[in-house]
């Protein structure tokens, strides 16, 4: 054979192997094409579960509480549950509707130290305090919407692939308040309210100048706290502000004049209500804020909400204020986030 020859069979022999490797790449690619295009379908659909089942959880432990028009709070738990179902069956995830089964919601008191369920409070109640979270599970499986479909992968078998998603949503203790909520520049110490461990409902709460009260005079914002500026805010001259947890606000426990406390007291009258025909109030119903800090200091921070029902205001010489703390009760417009201190957000927050 003559060296062109040689030549040419040497071509065809390195064609051929060309050939073979290509046809062993675009193979090779293609899989990979295919895994993923599938591998996308995979992530699409369970960020569409997750998006749902966050938002069925979030609209469920929304309604877990009700309250009336003096915000007392009741509970519902049946609400709550067709609320999620509601609203996990209005989104959709790879083009199917959400079916929630009633099996994979789970309601009751969230222990937020543990970051999970108190074993002693799962499931429906009657009693507001004993829920306070709503988790959700939301399936692509055999048990509901079934499995998602494979484009590809079924040439190796896989041609179905279950999905779940879960999220638990949080209506703990108002964080925030909107502008005009709080009804009175008067901020409650936590230490007097257990920290925030937990809320002694019908605690005594005692305003006075003599050293050993548990509340202060607050000017929030407003700088110095005296007694002009407290004027400003009983009279309504200045807003009460927005609070939020964090917040640092300015205090005062020291002695004001006459006309503050003869302001507080009409207040009471002519807001409080009589509840024994006598034509003189009785009790009031006010939302302050709880404060750590104070004691003596000229600012403090911002650690929950609280109600209080006051039950007098003695003017000169006594100067005093007596009022007892008021559980169960929301702030409407308030998100979830601060301490235990008896008063309800209106919002929840995803925990887990």
């Amino acid at each position: 054979m003559t060296g062109l020859g040689k030549l040419a069979r040497l071509w065809r022999q390195d064609r051929a192997g060309v050939a073979t490797i290509i046809a062993v790449m675009l193979s090779a690619l293609l899989a990979m094409i295919a895994a993923g295009v599938d591998l996308g379908l995979l992530y699409t659909t369970k960020a569409e579960l997750q998006n749902a089942a966050d938002a069925a959880a979030l609209a469920g432990a929304a309604t877990l509480i009700t309250w009336d028009a003096s915000n007392h709070v009741s509970a519902q738990s049946d609400t709550a549950l067709a609320t999620a179902q509601q609203v996990a069956l209005a989104n959709q995830a790879g083009g199917v509707s959400l079916e929630l089964l009633e099996q994979d919601v789970t309601m009751g008191l969230w222990a937020a130290s543990a970051a999970q369920f108190d074993p002693e409070h799962i499931g429906p109640s009657s009693n507001p305090d004993y829920l306070s979270a709503c988790r959700v599970v939301l399936r692509r499986d055999s048990l509901a919407n079934g499995p998602v479909g494979t484009l590809f992968a079924g040439v190796v078998g896989l041609t179905q692939v279950p999905i779940t998603a879960t999220a638990t949503a949080h209506l703990g203790y108002a964080g925030d308040v909107p502008a005009g909520t709080v009804d009175l520049p008067i901020a409650i110490k936590d230490t007097a309210l257990q920290g925030g461990s937990g809320p002694n409902c019908g605690e005594s709460i005692e305003f006075h100048a003599e050293g050993n009260e548990n509340a202060e005079w607050t000017t929030f914002f407003t700088s110095p706290a005296n007694d002009p500026h407290v004027m400003d805010y009983l009279n309504g001259t200045l807003p009460m502000p927005a609070l939020n947890l964090g917040d640092q606000v300015n205090v005062t426990n020291g002695v004001l004049s006459n006309n503050v406390f003869n302001t507080l007291a009409d207040l009471f009258q002519s807001r409080g209500t009589d509840t024994n025909g006598d034509g003189v109030a009785d009790e009031w119903v006010v939302m302050v804020p709880v404060i750590s800090g104070g004691g003596g200091a000229s600012t403090a921070t911002i650690a929950g909400f609280a109600h209080l029902k006051i039950t007098q205001v003695r003017p000169a010489p006594d100067k005093d204020l007596i009022a007892t703390l008021e559980c169960g009760m929301v702030a409407p417009g308030s998100s979830t986030g601060g301490g235990n201190y008896g008063t309800r957000a209106a919002t929840p927050k995803l925990v887990k």
